[in-house]
């Protein structure tokens, strides 16, 4: 187990840490709950993030990261459904791959889903089941008319 470096002059905690380096970076809450998502051990199910632990410790970054991934989950679940097509728009715009692709196999792999928190509630988990759900239809159909007017 890693335990934490001495902090810098200016005292910072390990919250304030990842947004100040990380997430602030992310400009789309979809992006974060995906980023937030894959530091999620699938073994253990804690959070791990390198230079957190090193800095803060492994229990410090594993307590920051899932405060922070329950709050973008929680900021995505307060948006309304428009919103939460718009920002999944965006996030992915910015993949670097072709957003019909990737809501393709979101649509059969459900991959999607992993990006909850650990712990969310039966009524939060099925309104992001519904709304995620909602917003890969309304994706699919836009992104396809898209095409079709590229190729057109």
């Amino acid at each position: 187990m890693r335990t934490a470096r001495p902090k810098s002059l200016l005292e910072r905690t390990a919250d304030t840490d990842l947004w100040r380096h990380t997430l602030s970076q992310i400009p789309v809450l979809s992006g974060r709950l995906v980023y937030l998502s894959t530091l999620r051990s699938p073994v253990t199910g804690r959070y791990e993030h390198h230079g957190l632990a090193l800095l803060f410790g492994d229990g410090e970054a594993d307590k920051a990261i899932r405060s922070s991934h329950r709050r973008a989950f929680h900021d995505w679940l307060a948006l309304s459904l428009p919103d939460k097509i718009s920002d999944l728009a965006e996030y992915l715009r910015t993949t670097g791959e072709d957003p019909a692709q990737v809501l393709r196999h979101w649509s059969k792999a459900e991959t999607w889903s992993s990006f909850q928190p650990v712990g969310a509630l039966p009524a939060e988990k099925s309104l992001y089941i519904s709304d995620m759900r909602a917003a890969i239809r309304i994706l699919t159909m836009q992104f396809a008319v898209a095409e079709q007017g590229h190729s057109a």
